[in-house]
């Protein structure tokens, strides 16, 4: 099977499951999760139309692809993940859906957080996803261990948003276009930061950007 997932929906919905190793559990809810996707694209202008047939690459997979890239073996704790600019719920959803982990989606478009809040009931996540209809810099002083965007901002907005946010060993996992290296210029100006850029199993333009010990310049 290639690495790279396959044009045509159903295809690309076995490569999904076969890649994730997805449990029939975890496949019902995110064939639910489509579906109402599909459902409310009709109404509300949610992802780009031209993606939508391509849910399970474009979407699912660009989401959980940053699975991989958490270090969760070992973990003393159950992680949280914060996700700036949640949308229709790419990555967050997905990855609370994946892991049964606590994760906060925030978007201050509330058409969108209407969305998040329909699919968070109808896939029974309500134990672990919180929706925010919020901007980010209003959260308070709560902490994650990950935190997560994609095609929300650019690089050094993201952690201008983030930082107050993330814990001391935080992982940050951003999803970026062919555009990344000159949002890391800007980035460096303002902060201080480890990061490996990675290749995004989705798109071959992508890049996600694995960040920790993400500082303000003094």
């Amino acid at each position: 099977m290639s690495n790279a997932p396959p044009e045509r929906a159903e295809e690309a919905r076995d490569w999904f499951v076969a890649t994730f190793n997805v449990s029939r559990e975890t496949l019902a809810k995110l064939d639910l999760y489509a579906a109402l996707l599909e459902e409310w694209q009709a109404k509300f202008n949610l992802v780009g139309p031209a993606t939508l047939p391509h849910i399970w690459s474009r979407h699912f997979a660009d989401s959980a692809q940053l699975l991989r890239l958490a270090a969760r073996e070992g973990a003393a704790h159950r992680p949280t993940w914060l996700d700036i600019g949640s949308g229709a719920g790419f990555p967050g959803m997905v990855i609370a859906l994946m892991t049964g982990d606590s994760v906060t989606l925030v978007d201050s478009i509330r058409k969108k957080t209407v969305f998040l809040e329909a699919v968070r009931d109808a896939l029974g996540l309500g134990q672990n996803v919180n929706v925010l209809n919020q901007r980010v810099e209003s959260l308070g002083s709560v902490k994650f261990d990950y935190i997560t965007a994609r095609a929300c901002a650019p690089l050094a907005k993201l952690f201008d948003w983030g930082e107050p946010y993330a814990a001391k060993s935080c992982t940050w996992l951003l999803l970026k276009g062919s555009a990344v290296e000159d949002e890391m210029g800007d980035a460096r100006r303002r902060f201080v930061f480890e990061h490996e850029l990675i290749p995004s199993l989705t798109d071959p333009r992508g890049r996600i950007v694995r960040a920790g010990n993400v500082r303000r310049r003094r």
